[in-house]
C-alpha cells in the first residue's frame, strides 16, 4: 500500500515509512471486513444531514477536507453522542474545554448541537494548527490536548506525529486517531479501488441552510411543531442542544429549515400573547 497525496487531501503528507504505512494499513483492512464495511455504510448515511455543513465550513475556513471524517472517529457522527469520560456531542467536547465557544445551562448544552459544535471544533483545530503549524499534530491535539502535545513536543527530538506516536510520546488514544481518521478517508475517498460502495453526499442545501427565530419564553418543541406544520422529529433534530424538548425562559434562536421564519413568528405571536 502506498497512499499518495489527492488533490483536496493534501494538507496531510503520510511518510513512506513502514510504521506509518503499517499503522493505516491495519485500521484499512479493519473496515475492509463486512462489518465494517456496513458500519461505515452506516456511519455515513445516518450522517449525511451534517456531512454537507462540515463540508461547507472547511472549505469556508480554508482547512483540510480530510476533517470531514474526523467525527466519524469522535462519536460515529452521532448528535448526542456521550463517552465514559463525559465528552458529548458529534465533536466530544469535555465541559473543561468548551470555553470559550460553546455554553451549556440547566436548558440547553450546546455541545449537543452539530452546527454550533462543528464551528467550535474547526475553531478549535485552527487554534491547534496556529500553534504546531502541522496538521497531523492538530489533529492529534485535538485528542490529547494542546498542553500534552507541547510537553511531549518538548521532550522530543524529531517533531512529527509520526515520530511520537512510534516511541509511544503521547496518549495510545491519539496514537491511533490520526491513522484511523486517514484510514477512513481513504476508504470513503477511493471506494472504487476497495470494491466499497459508500452513500454519495446529497447537496440539498436542507440541513445546510436555516431560519432562526428568537424565542423569549419557554416554549415546548411539540406545540410549536403542531402550530408550524413541521414535523416534530425535523423540529427535534435541529435543535438537539435543548435538554428539556422546549426553550429556556429567557432569549433563545431556535433554528428551524430554511423558509419557515415568517410562519413561525406568526405562530409564537399566538402562543406568546
Amino acid at each position: 500500500y502506498s497512499y499518495q497525496k489527492y488533490d483536496n487531501y493534501d494538507a496531510i503528507e503520510i511518510p513512506n515509512t513502514k510504521y506509518a504505512q503499517n499503522m493505516i494499513h491495519d485500521y484499512i483492512a479493519r473496515y475492509m471486513t463486512n462489518f465494517g464495511k456496513q458500519n461505515l455504510y452506516k456511519i455515513l448515511d445516518d450522517a449525511e444531514i451534517y456531512r454537507l455543513y462540515v463540508r461547507q465550513q472547511l472549505k469556508k475556513r480554508n482547512m483540510p477536507a480530510i476533517l470531514e471524517y474526523l467525527p466519524v472517529v469522535e462519536s460515529e457522527y452521532k448528535a448526542v453522542a456521550k463517552s465514559r469520560s463525559g465528552a458529548r456531542g458529534m465533536w466530544q467536547f469535555m465541559e473543561n474545554s468548551m470555553s470559550p465557544f460553546l455554553k451549556k445551562n440547566e436548558w440547553f448544552d450546546e455541545r449537543l448541537d452539530p452546527w454550533k459544535s462543528t464551528d467550535a471544533a474547526l475553531s478549535k483545530l485552527q487554534d491547534n494548527y496556529r500553534i504546531f503549524k502541522d496538521w497531523p499534530l492538530a489533529i492529534a491535539a485535538y485528542n490529547c490536548g494542546a498542553g500534552a502535545m507541547r510537553r511531549a513536543l518538548n521532550k522530543s527530538k524529531v517533531k512529527t506525529f509520526w515520530y511520537l506516536a512510534e516511541h509511544k510520546m503521547i496518549p495510545e488514544e491519539s496514537i491511533q486517531y490520526v491513522p484511523k481518521l486517514l484510514a477512513i478517508t481513504e476508504i470513503a475517498e477511493h471506494g472504487d479501488e476497495y470494491k466499497v460502495t459508500l452513500p454519495s453526499l446529497n447537496e440539498s442545501p436542507y440541513f445546510a441552510d436555516f431560519d432562526y427565530v428568537t424565542t423569549r419564553t419557554s416554549i415546548s418543541l411539540e406545540r410549536l411543531a403542531g402550530e408550524i406544520r413541521l414535523d416534530y422529529d425535523t423540529l427535534k433534530k435541529l435543535n438537539t442542544a435543548l435538554l428539556k424538548d422546549k426553550t429556556p425562559p429567557a432569549e433563545y434562536s431556535l433554528r428551524l429549515p430554511s423558509g419557515m421564519k415568517m410562519s413561525t413568528k406568526e405562530a409564537l405571536r399566538k402562543i406568546e400573547n
